[in-house]
């Protein structure tokens, strides 16, 4: 029996070309009046999911939410205060931070680093297209240029975004899998480029879902979850049933119980549920 109901965001509830599909909205609205907890599990930053759950009238929920690929979990309406409460952070050791920024710096790699202040982030170069469309994508209106003096203990960074030609990736990379970093495929903006997300170690959207339904009291095989990305894989396989959109790639179709007959922009997850779940 499915108890509570777990999303991703963009390419699962949110096409970028169409938006929210009115079959997935009603879907949302069928489960608040099962009272089935609809909770937002996320690689986007705390900021930038609001309008996603105004949009599917889930923001005054009481559930916590997981952004940061599990790196942060909370909640829009704590306690019916209207005000936002996050329960936890998960941020990377100062020292490990800096050496990721030298070792970015060393192989040609823009770095775009979420600090635990929803205002703030770091980034490696003073101006690049990157770092003007990475501030418009997560609303962080401060930006901190990184350098050797950079003291990372008075604002933790929680999430990285990496950025650069795949051939000096590759290296960055390796640097990261040393140190036991989560490391999730961002998108290929080329064939020569490529970007990544980086989370601490251990933590994925998993981590994240397990907190939630510790909190709720909800066993992890009584939860169905939506995701089309690498940073899905996780949650996909923890969940009692796990659903890849048709439009997933296959390496995260191979891993789920389930794929949806249509895509995130037909209403997939909508149609998914409306077919399976409400039955």
């Amino acid at each position: 029996m499915i108890k509570m109901i777990a999303i991703d965001i963009d390419g699962t509830v949110f096409d970028h070309k169409t938006g929210i599909h009115q079959k997935t909205k009603d879907a949302i609205l069928k489960a608040k009046e099962l009272n089935i907890p609809v909770v937002i599990a996320t690689g986007r930053n705390l900021t930038t999911i609001h309008h996603i759950a105004k949009e599917l009238q889930i923001e005054d929920s009481l559930y916590p939410f997981v952004s940061q690929n599990g790196g942060q979990s909370f909640s829009f309406n704590h306690e019916n205060s209207k005000e936002i409460k996050i329960y936890y952070t998960v941020s990377f050791e100062p020292k490990l931070t800096k050496e990721l920024f030298d070792c970015a710096n060393k192989n040609k790699i823009r770095i775009f680093a979420y600090s635990e202040d929803e205002k703030y982030a770091y980034c490696n170069k003073k101006i690049s297209a990157f770092r003007t469309f990475m501030k418009f994508k997560t609303k962080r209106q401060k930006l901190i240029s990184y350098n050797s003096k950079t003291d990372f203990n008075r604002l933790k960074v929680s999430k990285f975004i990496c950025f650069g030609k795949s051939k000096h990736m590759e290296k960055f990379r390796q640097f990261a899998e040393k140190n036991d970093i989560s490391i999730f495929a961002f998108s290929y903006v080329s064939e020569s480029h490529s970007n990544i997300e980086l989370n601490p170690n251990g933590v994925d959207k998993a981590y994240g879902l397990k907190y939630v339904t510790e909190q709720l009291n909800i066993d992890p095989k009584d939860v169905i979850y939506f995701g089309d990305g690498e940073n899905d894989m996780a949650a996909i396989k923890w969940a009692g049933k796990g659903v890849a959109m048709k439009n997933a790639k296959d390496l995260v179709k191979e891993v789920a119980d389930d794929v949806t007959a249509l895509t995130a922009g037909e209403g997939g997850v909508g149609d998914y549920l409306f077919k399976n779940i409400f039955k």
